[in-house]
């Protein structure tokens, strides 16, 4: 489990999000001098220490989304985004099936 993937559910269940980020940080470690760390293996209580720029920059961005109201998701999603992404969206193949014997 990634602790970003929680603070991006912030806009539906913010009591059940600060509950189970600090969970992850008292019973899994999984927060460090940096913050939370990129990932928790839940079942096994491995936590992976390192930190991840994608991951602050979620975690940024949903904070910034739940403390301005709303402001980051108004400011990108927009008409004018909207076209402008759709064509490039268009390009992308997202069907792409998984190999046999993949983990």
């Amino acid at each position: 489990m990634t602790p970003h993937a929680a603070f991006l559910a912030l806009p539906y269940a913010k009591r059940a999000v600060v509950d189970n980020l600090a969970k992850l940080k008292a019973n899994l470690g999984a927060y460090g001098p940096g913050g939370f760390y990129d990932a928790v293996a839940v079942r096994s209580g491995t936590v992976a220490e390192r930190y991840l720029a994608l991951d602050q920059a979620m975690i940024m961005g949903a904070l910034g989304n739940e403390l301005g109201d709303g402001s980051i998701h108004r400011a990108f999603v927009t008409p004018q985004i909207e076209r402008a992404l759709r064509p490039l969206m268009a390009m992308e193949t997202f069907n792409v099936p998984a190999r046999q014997g993949a983990v």
